[in-house]
């Protein structure tokens, strides 16, 4: 099973640029050369129901006839996909562990360790690799901290990020799997960067500055490599990036205070007196977010002491920050309900050198139910600066009137 770099080294068909068209068949678009029908190496018709991607792979043959840039044109991409991604399986799952044993990233959040060694100051590309660095590792915290919502894992995980990795790579289409891998095999940029990418955490200038501040490429070809990234973006990921929650600025929310739509909390399942875990802690967090979700939306800040200076969550005094996260979507999904994680998104923040954490909550199209081990079971919605428990009728009237506007 052929690697994709292995692919596009030996992809030769025949054509003439000048005799490229397309037609519909069957409702599909397909490429011809002449009078017949253009086919990839492995056999398989360049054709598909979008005639936007049959028209950039024939305009990309006319341009590239040549093959002198082939690597990441669309017709590559496109028959690579037919070839050997749908017709032999997916070669990518194949080498999937040693390309997660030598990403860096992989290895800064697993280990807080990296092989890469540091470059001195007085080197030209010192201070552009530490802030280009410094940020990809921001995308990837917020990466993680928003797939943590949309996956149930076992909060017993070792290591939940290269996991995370796993489940999101499993739920990509055909086409962005393809885009990943043709980024990988021909960048030799590992897992992280082109999951970020083909996710739409980061830009295609990002992804190509971490190639050079990572020393896998030269900063030499920043152009071309861009040319390249830029062509696979086009072609393959325009209509698949998720629209994510809006978020304000940290220190916005922080000012504001408390409110009806702002609330903040020291801790997720620390109790600071008492100098222990506790369970009464965790169900004041999840209060607060039930009551959003039955409400009016809103923002949780855990880290945040009541007069707006910060605790963070360190306090909580988990493994490290996946784990808090880990441990936060197990309570949401435990004692909420799993089908409500769609109205909220969690992240992670950094604040006078301290971790905090930002739950973002939309009102939910059902009533939210908060069910604790060891609690009774209620319902809270927001009034004022507080989260509110009601009793069974105002319960049943609350219910009547509210969410039958959805």
């Amino acid at each position: 099973m052929r690697t994709y770099k292995e692919y596009a080294d030996s992809f030769e068909i025949a054509f003439d640029p000048g005799m490229l068209d397309f037609n519909t068949l069957d409702s599909n678009h397909v490429v011809f050369t002449g009078s017949k029908p253009l086919n990839t190496p492995g056999g398989n018709l360049f054709s598909h129901p979008s005639i936007g991607l049959i028209r950039m792979i024939v305009t990309d043959l006319q341009l590239f006839y040549d093959f002198k840039r082939k690597e990441l044109s669309s017709s590559v991409l496109f028959a690579f996909c037919k070839d050997i991604l749908i017709s032999s399986g997916d070669p990518f799952i194949r080498d999937w562990e040693n390309q997660l044993n030598s990403d860096l990233f992989v290895m800064i959040k697993t280990s807080g360790k990296s092989t890469l060694q540091p470059l001195t100051p007085d080197d030209p590309l010192f201070g552009f690799s530490f802030t280009t660095i410094t940020g990809l590792m921001e995308h990837v915290n917020e990466f993680t901290a928003k797939v943590m919502s949309e996956f149930s894992l076992d909060e017993n995980e070792s290591q939940p990020f290269p996991e995370l990795l796993r489940l999101c790579y499993d739920r990509f289409t055909d086409e962005q799997k393809v885009a990943m891998q043709a980024l990988g095999g021909i960048h030799g940029s590992g897992i992280v960067l082109p999951l970020l990418l083909v996710s739409g955490v980061i830009t295609s200038v990002e992804y190509v500055k971490g190639l050079i501040s990572l020393r896998i490429q030269p900063k030499e070809l920043f152009a071309e490599l861009l040319a390249g990234v830029v062509r696979v973006q086009t072609y393959y990921l325009w209509a698949l990036i998720e629209k994510q929650l809006p978020k304000k600025q940290i220190s916005s929310l922080i000012a504001e205070g408390e409110g009806n739509l702002i609330e903040f909390k020291s801790t997720l399942r620390w109790d600071i007196r008492q100098g222990k875990t506790n369970s009464a802690i965790e169900r004041a967090c999840l209060k607060t977010i039930s009551a959003f979700l039955n409400s009016s939306g809103g923002t949780l800040l855990i880290g945040v002491r009541d007069d707006g200076s910060i605790e963070g969550i360190g306090t909580d005094k988990f493994a490290n920050d996946d784990k808090f996260l880990l441990h936060l979507w197990t309570l949401i999904r435990t004692c909420l309900g799993r089908d409500i994680s769609p109205y909220i998104r969690s992240r992670l923040e950094i604040v006078e050198e301290k971790t905090i954490c930002v739950v973002d909550c939309l009102p939910a199209k059902r009533p939210v139910f908060l069910r604790q081990p060891g609690f009774d079971e209620e319902l809270y919605i927001r009034l004022g600066p507080s989260s509110n428990a009601m009793d069974i009728s105002e319960a049943l009237q609350y219910i009547e009137n509210h969410f039958n506007r959805h």
